[in-house]
């Protein structure tokens, strides 16, 4: 065959497969830049207030709608659980049916919350009594049912809330049967509640390397933090020879996905998994293969 055929016909499978793969680093890149715009609220001087999400960065809807290739299943609306403590934490996204009574489930949980307090502190006083521990000591009971009682908020109630997995956004959400549909459903399996972390949660940071310009920004992100990371430099930087574009591909059954992740304190890895195109569109890791080690040089 002619040379100049050859290589033409090298050209145009490239350039759609280019084309292809473009849309999906197109929208990773995109929820990624709204992620990354989000706050965290600090409170550092309020003992009894936790972190939380800052609302003037984070809108849900809008944030949804990143997602435009899946759908909430019907009868559902979603809201946000700030899950946080005052050394760790991050966002946790979830669904209510339309007819849930959310101000009777808080209610209910505060209550009972309340009087455990009250149990728990009755029966340590007793107990400080009958041994006859000085006034101070009992004393200390009394502040310690107060900060309790001050320290539950209606957000402690709704993390009890989200504990059930079953109304996490993530497993009440119905992909577009496409390619584009399913990357969207994985990344949002995957990396959806991936921003707002505060301190050690950063430690389970995460997301998709898509293309040359993601592997120069990490390589210069971490060659600036040599004091804080090790990392194989080599390994990664062999990254920008290769096309890391997602690859998806859809059979009678599944949708098998291939992609390259950073674990911005553990390594980058390049990960295969397969979605059930039937629901509830299960989601499964079929391999994991590790590229470069990335560690931590200090300790949270």
């Amino acid at each position: 065959m002619n040379r100049k055929l050859i290589l033409f016909i090298c050209l145009v499978f490239n350039l759609g497969f280019i084309a292809k793969a473009q849309p999906y680093c197109d929208f990773i890149k995109k929820v990624r830049e709204y992620q990354n715009s989000i706050k965290v609220n600090e409170h550092s001087g309020d003992e009894y207030q936790m972190p939380e999400v800052d609302t003037t960065s984070f809108d849900i809807n809008v944030y949804m709608s990143l997602f435009d290739k899946l759908k909430l299943k019907a009868g559902k609306k979603v809201f946000l659980v700030n899950r946080y403590s005052k050394d760790s934490g991050k966002p946790v996204l979830c669904v209510q049916d339309s007819t849930f009574n959310m101000d009777k489930f808080v209610d209910e949980i505060t209550t009972k919350r309340f009087r455990h307090i009250d149990s728990l502190v009755e029966q340590l006083k007793s107990e400080f009594l009958n041994k006859n521990y000085p006034e101070e000591k009992i004393n200390v009971l009394e502040r310690f049912r107060e900060f309790q009682k001050k320290s539950f908020t209606r957000n402690s109630a709704l993390i009890q809330y989200a504990i059930d997995s079953s109304r996490r956004v993530c497993n009440n959400l119905i992909p577009e049967d496409t390619p584009t549909g399913y990357l969207q459903y994985l990344f949002f399996n995957q990396m959806g509640e991936q921003f707002a972390l505060f301190w050690h949660a950063h430690s389970l940071e995460k997301t998709v390397l898509c293309d040359k310009e993601d592997v120069k920004y990490f390589l210069s992100h971490y060659n600036e933090r040599k004091v804080y990371f090790e990392y194989e430099e080599n390994e990664i930087r062999e990254l920008l020879n290769i096309d890391i574009s997602p690859v998806v591909e859809l059979d009678s059954t599944n949708c098998s996905i291939v992609w390259y992740e950073i674990h911005t304190h553990k390594g980058i890895y390049k990960n295969t998994y397969t979605i059930e195109r039937t629901y509830p569109f299960r989601v499964k890791s079929e391999a994991s293969e590790k590229i470069a080690t990335i560690s931590t040089l200090f300790f949270y």
